[in-house]
């Protein structure tokens, strides 16, 4: 078929465009296929909310660029200065107005977030690709609070600093400014609030009444995931403990969520609430206070949830004031554990 002059100029102006677009995914698939880049979330289209996908240069990518005297964390995108932020019940990132109680925190943030850019945190070995999890994406330490079901009552957690996501055996190489560290955490947070909250004594291991003394570890940790799963259930239901040994342990695993929902009494009667969320909140204002502790005084600390690390010479002060700041909130005083880094052992 014969074209006309029309149709060559639409030729000319439409096929560059397309042939981009395949040049484009062609080279993203390689690129992915190559470990050069990965894709760090998937786009989506709703009516009314929609997000490109996103993706992130690896430090595989980063090597590859050969650029002297630069590392990965300078091709690292910053995702955004805001440091508290709000998720939707979708876990969607969404707005908010302002208040005095955002305004308050976001200026503690700050105060967190300067010391925390103006102190040297490395580690004393380099790290590994088995010291990081999949969520490390460089040594960044600035700090923001996630709230989360469109509530600032839920949640609040701080994220961001990279110790977070290495893995647990590799933060005893922690060095805050070239000088050794602890960290220290919350034995059994949530069980240690929730006996403290019925004016119950906590135990050295809040888990105890449910898997009693020296329980093999496993053993404890399904009773902190059932525990978990029973304060964040939306339903009142969890499938909690999953892969539960039942030749094993002794038990079925029904028998083993009857069993923590007795050595806990007034659970049934939060199921559905979000109480684990809540908890998560009264968690995060905790740790606010004892960051601001530290950080008025000029010393950095690290937090991760329920634990913080600081440097070793600060140990007991660390163990007083995380008591203090419980007791404080809450009338009983929780026990803390102390975990030293490799060097102190």
């Amino acid at each position: 078929m014969r074209r006309g002059k029309g149709d060559l100029h639409r030729e000319r102006r439409y096929r560059p465009d397309y042939m981009k677009a395949a040049l484009f995914i062609t080279v993203q698939d390689w690129l992915m296929k190559s470990g050069y880049v990965e894709k760090v979330k998937s786009g989506f289209n709703l009516p009314g909310y929609s997000q490109t996908s996103r993706f992130a240069l690896t430090e595989k990518g980063a090597l590859e660029l050969e650029a002297e005297g630069w590392g990965f964390s300078d091709f690292k995108v910053d995702r955004g200065r805001e440091t508290i932020r709000l998720k939707d019940a979708q876990d969607r990132l969404c707005g908010y107005d302002d208040t005095p109680e955002t305004d308050a925190m976001r200026r503690k943030l700050d105060q967190i977030n300067a010391k925390l850019e103006a102190t040297e945190i490395e580690t004393s070995h380099p790290l590994t690709i088995h010291d990081k999890r999949p969520d490390y994406k460089g040594k960044k330490v600035r700090l923001y609070r996630v709230f989360i079901r469109g509530r600032f009552g839920f949640g609040g957690r701080f994220y961001g600093g990279w110790w977070q996501n290495i893995h647990k055996n590799a933060r005893p190489n922690i060095m805050i400014d070239r000088r050794h560290t602890v960290e220290a955490d919350y034995s059994g947070f949530n069980p240690a609030v929730l006996l403290a909250e019925v004016g119950q004594p906590i135990p050295e291991d809040p888990y105890s009444s449910i898997v009693g003394s020296n329980a093999p570890d496993k053993l404890r940790d399904h009773a902190k995931a059932t525990l978990a799963a029973f304060l964040n259930a939306k339903s009142g239901k969890t499938e909690e403990p999953r892969n539960f040994d039942s030749a094993q342990w002794g038990m079925t695993a029904a028998d083993f969520r009857q069993k923590v929902l007795h050595a806990f009494p007034m659970v049934p009667a939060m199921l559905g609430t979000g109480k684990g969320v809540k908890l998560q909140r009264l968690e995060s204002d905790l740790a606010e206070a004892i960051m601001l502790h530290f950080v008025r005084q000029g010393h950095a600390i690290l937090p991760i949830h329920d634990a913080f690390i600081v440097q070793a010479h600060l140990e007991q002060e660390l163990v007083q004031v995380m008591k203090d700041t419980f007791k404080a909130r809450l009338g009983q005083v929780p026990h803390v554990k102390v975990t030293p880094s490799y060097a102190l052992r």
